[in-house]
């Protein structure tokens, strides 16, 4: 190539935007890991706990009223046990005491088994450290998928845990997935309406991912669901929300007219809305865009970017705590949530394809994030804040 032409190839190389790059707070590594550390020492004293036969997380630790249809008495459930388990192998490197608890989180997981398949979790356990009546011993897919991460990650890092990872994928696949690959909403939801519905939130590419990696008999049909999924989600968000990129809390009419859910579906007057529930698909896409980099995870999210940023003007403050699909909040729900925040502050990390803009997002839904004090939040908003966190101080830039 004459020299020419290669100095105009290279100028013009170094002059496109790096927006492939992901985007993570300005804040030195040091400095996250520090933030990171501190508040993993606060979540722990208030939400972990040893006792029940092993260890699990206190949803109502910090004494604010449980939710999410959850017994009046609710100890922990299947969901928060996901959590806990996935966040003790992620700050093992930077915590003595994670692989012991960890441990004890198996253990409870074990003696509480979904009626369905010892594979799954029961969803719901009270402070009688026995499963919930009416149900409590049915599985929660999120919970179960989160839980085979887990064990999957922690055989990885440890050793000794790949015979329950594989345990648990093969009970997923056997109880929480529907015929046309879609996440079920458990075990419990095999017929009429709730039979062809899913959760935004339980669809986890990343996790699908991983299964399909660790290869076995069943990495094919991961691979199955993990497309299914792009398809279904991508399609429902462009139909439904062309501007804005979201999706709904639930999902019905599979497999032939999804749609999103008409209100009090499942559980309330916004079931068909970006809220509770969905509010976690950005942060899912995020995992999936950081770990293998998919361009189906970075296209919906920079979509989701640009449109919340636009929105809230660049205020982290402005973001409300639920939307129409249409991007219109909803006044009722608040403004300003910990959990909502976490959500999009993970999500940013693919931009929207406006390099200062987003590098000015990022570091705006940081500094909102820390801001939020843990005794301003709940279980929910602290442990997502938590799962954000992580993903954002672990990774990126050390500078």
């Amino acid at each position: 190539m004459p020299r020419v032409l290669f100095a105009m190839l290279l100028l013009f190389l170094t002059a496109l935007p790096l927006s492939a790059d992901p985007y993570y707070p300005s804040a030195s590594k040091a400095s996250r890991l520090a933030t990171l550390d501190s508040f993993w020492a606060q979540w722990k004293a208030t939400y972990l706990r040893e006792g029940c036969g092993g260890a699990y997380v206190d949803i109502a630790g910090d004494g604010k009223a449980t939710w999410g249809g959850s017994a009046s008495n609710t100890l922990t459930v299947s969901e928060a046990h996901g959590y806990g388990m996935l966040a003790l192998v992620q700050m093992a490197p930077r915590d003595r005491s994670a692989r012991r608890l960890f441990d004890g989180f198996v253990r409870f997981y074990n003696l509480h088994p979904a009626a369905s398949d010892p594979g799954l979790m029961a969803w719901n356990q009270t402070r009688d450290c026995q499963d919930a009546p009416d149900g409590g011993d049915a599985s929660a897919t999120d919970g179960d998928l989160d839980i085979a991460l887990a064990l999957l990650r922690a055989d990885q890092r440890w050793g000794g845990y790949g015979a329950a990872a594989r345990k648990a994928q093969t009970a997923i696949l056997a109880q929480d997935v529907s015929d046309d690959n879609m996440m079920r909403l458990g075990d419990w939801a095999v017929d009429g309406a709730y039979g062809h519905s899913s959760r935004a939130s339980d669809f986890m590419p990343a996790s699908f991912a991983a299964f399909a990696a660790a290869g076995g008999s069943d990495a094919r049909r991961w691979r199955a669901i993990r497309d299914r999924g792009y398809s279904v989600w991508t399609d429902l968000s462009r139909r439904y929300a062309g501007q804005t990129g979201l999706v709904p809390d639930f999902l019905v009419q599979l497999p032939d007219h999804p749609r999103p859910a008409k209100a009090h579906f499942l559980e309330g007057a916004d079931d068909g809305r970006f809220s509770w529930n969905a509010l976690r698909f950005p942060w899912r896409l995020s995992l999936d865009y950081l770990e293998t980099g998919d361009p189906r995870a970075r296209a919906h999210l920079q979509r989701i970017n640009g449109w919340i940023q636009g929105a809230t003007r660049g205020d982290p403050q402005r973001i409300a705590n639920t939307y129409r699909l249409n991007g219109r909040g909803v006044g009722r729900a608040g403004k300003g949530s910990a959990a909502f925040i976490a959500m999009f502050a993970a999500s940013a990390v693919a931009g929207s394809g406006k390099p200062e803009a987003d590098q000015a997002w990022s570091d705006a839904l940081w500094q909102a994030l820390n801001a939020v004090p843990l005794e301003d939040a709940d279980y929910y908003g602290n442990t997502l804040k938590l799962l954000a966190m992580i993903a954002l101080a672990e990774q990126g830039p050390h500078r």
